[in-house]
């Protein structure tokens, strides 16, 4: 691994800005997780969900 930071100075850097990336992107999917957990236990608590049109989006391209 030492070689590595040798010939590339910056490889810790881009190690670091990585983890931190990733670690940003796992909260951001958590956080949605719980929101949406969080809507459908208002919509059971609410029992409107019968009411409701869901869209998978399957039907890229068509118009």
């Amino acid at each position: 691994m030492k070689w590595i930071h040798r010939l590339f100075p910056r490889h810790g850097e881009l190690e670091k800005e990585i983890s931190q990336a990733s670690s940003r992107v796992a909260i951001s999917i958590n956080r949605y997780k719980n929101m949406s957990q969080e809507i459908q236990a208002e919509i059971e608590r609410n029992r409107f969900a019968k009411y409701l049109v869901y869209d998978k989006g399957d039907h890229h391209g068509v118009h």
